[in-house]
């Protein structure tokens, strides 16, 4: 039976919150053994390359890893093992491939904390997040094996066409897949590949090079679970080089990505130039979140701030424009500054930080760069300012006074940016949030059903939540709330965390005997 890890809320019902704390600090002091040190390449065996990548911290900027820079020559070897090996695995039939991965579930659960402290100082997660980040991955490792066994490996008896006939419909895999997922979860590094893996496909995994630690460790411990090496392989390295190559070659059956708009319309036309195979992309949002008369504004101001600031805004799912209804916008202001500015910044393994830096210096230089859009485009309500001190930390910001075509309101910026916007009627307001391009997350405060259920009838989003107080565009638990982008968030319009999920993995055969 499937049950959300939820470790941190589960141990606060039992009043052992102390507990939590406890495992995290030791997890600290045990993370720094898998730092300052040079990882390599799995493919198969592991492979060193003439040129390395460094792991850099956003706590404080210095190097904690060395990883490979991989060649074409090393992708190309990859491909050729997985492509050979991968019908093998899915020999093994479903309930076996299942059974190891439930086997990987109990590996990666015993270093939970340990996952989630080398978390911290590879995207600078703090313990809350990071937790809950590897509680979500292994929600998806165990809903996805249940999954596959619930329905019974995707094979269904199809009768009889003619009398001497007997039919089935067999769902098989492409063969390799390969996944690229994003810096920001963990756990997506994880459902992307375990989605493939458990169907009987084999994975090439090019980690973030913001996070190849964990993700390292993980594909060690698939490969102690018993997935063969043969359909598993982790090459970290450059977009230009290993992205592009497994993108476009033609042993490579299909391509899962979790990452920015522009990258994800690339891989998308690059994959299928020369041959059909899936595309799964999920490619951010502009999430918004409508806040009407009707609201409890408490709830709400928590809400936006918990969606907007949580991990700095780097989430697919934070809320960057936050729209107002004109007869509060006031009052909601001002209680927001208030909220906002009691968020404490810092080093995310310090319990009392609750916003970290964000991921790299990239991040880092391109918010100070915005710094004098805020001002141009708008009016700063409180922040807009990176910090001086070691690591890429910068102020959390809110921005008003902002007209519809600003580019603060309408791209997708990564960061704790908050953009702020007035209206006058709830149709008005659906209205805008329907003329974005994304359409990934959202979410209303109000008191009112008939709202909500205008809202919810007529929103072009893919996840929608009503006065969520822990996070009014974020935090979607898998099984619950399939996580699914419309328009330019998402090309499949099926959900991870869904019933739908592993299908796209799978390519449909029909198989008849005559007597």
């Amino acid at each position: 039976m499937f049950e959300n890890e939820n470790t941190f809320v589960r141990l606060q019902k039992e009043g052992r919150e102390s507990e939590f704390d406890e495992k995290y600090e030791s997890a600290l002091k045990e993370a720094a053994s898998y730092l300052s040190k040079e990882y390599p390449n799995i493919i198969s065996g592991d492979v060193i390359e003439e040129k390395k990548i460094e792991d850099i911290s956003p706590i404080d900027g210095k190097k904690i890893a060395t990883f490979q820079l991989s060649s074409k020559e090393s992708v190309e070897k990859a491909l050729n093992l997985l492509h050979s090996g991968y019908r093998k695995w899915f020999a093994k039939g479903y309930l076996e491939r299942s059974r190891i991965l439930l086997k990987a579930f109990d590996l990666i659960r015993e270093k939970k904390y340990l996952i989630a402290a080398i978390e911290a100082y590879e995207n600078g997660k703090n313990r809350y997040e990071a937790v809950a980040d590897v509680d979500e991955a292994l929600d998806f490792i165990k809903y996805y094996s249940l999954n596959l066994v619930e329905n019974e490996g995707f094979i269904r008896s199809t009768g009889k066409g003619y009398d001497n006939e007997e039919s089935m419909s067999v769902m098989k895999p492409y063969g390799v897949f390969a996944v690229i997922p994003p810096f920001n979860f963990y756990a997506i590094t994880v459902g992307m590949t375990v989605g493939p893996l458990v169907t009987g496909n084999a994975v090439v995994l090019k980690p973030s090079s913001d996070i190849p630690i964990i993700s390292h460790m993980t594909v060690r411990l698939l490969h102690e679970a018993g997935v063969p090496k043969d359909a598993l392989a982790f090459l970290s390295g450059s977009g230009g080089i290993v992205g592009r190559t497994l993108i476009e070659h033609t042993k490579t059956g299909g391509v899962v990505f979790t990452g920015s708009r522009d990258v994800g319309m690339d891989i998308y036309h690059r994959a299928t130039q020369n041959m059909p195979k899936p595309v799964i992309t999920e490619m951010g949002g502009k999430d918004t979140i409508i806040v009407t008369e009707k609201c409890s504004m408490n709830k709400a101001v928590e809400g936006v701030v918990r969606a907007a600031f949580g991990f700095a805004g780097q989430k697919c799912s934070a809320c960057s424009l936050v729209l107002v209804q004109a007869s509060i916008h006031d009052e909601f202001l001002r209680k927001l500054k208030e909220r906002t500015e009691k968020i404490k910044t810092g080093d995310p393994r310090k319990k009392e930080n609750f916003m970290n830096p964000v991921v790299n210096k990239a991040a880092y230089d391109k918010f100070k760069s915005l710094e004098p859009t805020f001002t141009k485009e708008g009016k700063i309500l409180t922040g807009g300012h990176a910090m001086n001190t070691d690591g890429f930390y910068v102020e959390p910001t809110i921005v008003y006074d902002l007209k519809a075509d600003a580019s603060i309101v309408r791209n997708e910026l990564f960061l704790p940016v908050l953009a702020v916007r007035s209206f006058k009627t709830l149709k008005e307001a659906v209205n805008e949030v329907n003329s974005s391009a994304y359409g990934l997350t959202g979410g209303i405060f109000t008191e009112d059903p008939e709202e909500i259920r205008y809202y919810f009838d007529n929103i072009d989003v893919g996840v929608i939540y009503a006065n969520r107080e822990r996070g009014g565009s974020t935090g979607a638990m898998v099984g619950s709330q399939p996580f699914v982008g419309w328009k330019m968030s998402g090309s499949s319009g099926k959900g991870t965390g869904s019933f739908y999920y592993l299908a796209q993995f799978l390519r449909e055969q029909a198989q008849t005997i005559a007597h």
